[in-house]
């Protein structure tokens, strides 16, 4: 009766052991651990984790637009400097890795086209979202809209 005993204390205290050093495994991170690249980029589509807003990205063009409606003013304001109202945003594109920047060029806003390369800060948030300008958005891989 005895030995019975224990051996279920010694399963007790090897599972309680077991318990403790597992639950203080450490968790995995998140942020910065999968850099944005531009392969990760093309053909994905980015929305933002609050409103309708989606870039989409091709192998050389990003579109950007709000489902229809006037593209809000910060993100406007953020792509293009300032805040007129627009739909859409079309620019060929390019990831400039080390500096953290994605460079816009040939933009149009509604077809009308806008001078000279535009920058917009661009860095990770996890796995599956990116930091672009203030914002944050979630990418789905393999739904971009062909621009």
């Amino acid at each position: 009766m005895a030995m019975a005993h224990s051996g279920l204390g010694v399963r007790i205290v090897l599972a309680g052991f077991l318990v403790f050093f597992v639950g203080c495994e450490r968790a995995p991170t998140t942020g910065g651990d999968t850099p944005v690249t531009a392969t990760r980029l093309t053909g994905t589509r980015l929305t933002d984790i609050h409103r309708p807003v989606s870039w989409s990205f091709s192998d050389r063009r990003v579109t950007i637009d709000n489902q229809g409606q006037p593209i809000p003013a910060d993100v406007v304001e953020g792509v293009l400097g300032d805040t007129r109202t627009c739909w859409r945003i079309e620019a060929d594109w390019q990831l400039l890795e080390q500096a953290g920047v994605l460079q816009l060029s040939q933009c149009t806003a509604d077809g009308e086209s806008i001078a000279g390369h535009l920058t917009v800060p661009i860095r990770p948030a996890g796995h599956v979202r990116v930091n672009l300008g203030d914002r944050q958005y979630n990418m789905f891989r393999g739904q971009a809209a062909t621009p």
